[in-house]
């Protein structure tokens, strides 16, 4: 079975939520990562991509949608001074 696109909750209009919640939708993925450093080879978003990225392929698998990445924080304790 080849997987749908993901459902992207902030794309859907007023009346596909509606009938996403008629069909019986009760569940949204939350991708959540952490703003930090991971040297000099990766962006600080990193985990907010890989979050986002596994949560897209988990709503085109399962049809649930996926809410916007919510990145969070600043790790100071990574911080070289």
């Amino acid at each position: 079975m080849k997987p749908s696109p993901p459902i992207l909750y902030d794309q859907l209009t007023e009346g596909e939520l509606r009938e996403l919640l008629g069909r019986g939708m009760d569940a949204l993925l939350l991708p959540v990562g952490a703003t930090e450093q991971h040297g000099p080879h990766l962006s600080t978003g990193t985990d907010s991509a890989i979050a986002s990225i596994l949560c897209r392929e988990a709503s085109s698998r399962t049809g649930v949608p996926v809410l916007p990445t919510l990145p969070y924080g600043c790790s100071i304790g990574h911080s070289h001074h």
